[in-house]
């Protein structure tokens, strides 16, 4: 990659770490809330009726959303695929940073420009998706008193933000796909 396109992609893409980093605070944000909840004593557990059928509502509801999780990376977070959507759709390009980027660069700063648009779209409905497995969580944490239910949702929506991390390999493999083009 030519090492100043390189650095003006990699300057673009910043923004969807400062993203993820705002949606990572979130989750830990409503994790700990939760915890100094249960520690002085707010939230009282309730009995085991309320906890049966808002638990099994919950978990199946979780359970789709993670599904959907796993499903969007391995179908939208494809490099080839990526460069595929981005060569067909029209998209307005309506940041000045890649509109600079596209006037500078040209036809593959088209494309480019295109991916990390598409990239950031997926990166944000996948990382909403993680926080609100965590809000499902703190939810039925609030009506049946049980911490470890929100703990478990927190681990499964941290894993879930943690491997949708997005790191400039993505950017540099999609770079590589449509060089082989």
């Amino acid at each position: 990659m030519e090492e100043t396109f390189r650095k003006k992609v990699r300057h673009l893409y910043r923004v969807n770490r400062i993203l993820w980093i705002g949606i990572f605070s979130g989750v830990v944000t409503l994790i700990l809330v939760g915890l100094i909840l249960h520690q002085f004593g707010s939230i009282v557990p309730q009995g085991a009726q309320a906890k049966s059928s808002i638990g099994t509502i919950f978990l199946i509801i979780a359970l789709v959303l993670l599904y959907l999780v796993f499903y969007m990376k391995r179908t939208y977070l494809e490099p080839k695929k990526l460069i595929i959507r981005a060569q067909k759709k029209t998209l307005e390009v309506t940041s000045v940073d890649l509109a600079d980027f596209i006037a500078e660069f040209g036809e593959k700063a088209d494309v480019m420009a295109k991916t990390l648009i598409l990239l950031r779209r997926y990166y944000m409905v996948i990382w909403s998706i993680a926080n609100l497995i965590t809000l499902l969580g703190f939810i039925e944490f609030v009506v049946t008193g049980e911490i470890r239910i929100l703990m478990i949702y927190g681990v499964v929506s941290l894993y879930s933000l943690i491997i949708n991390y997005p790191s400039f390999g993505i950017i540099e493999r999609c770079y590589e796909k449509l060089n082989s083009e």
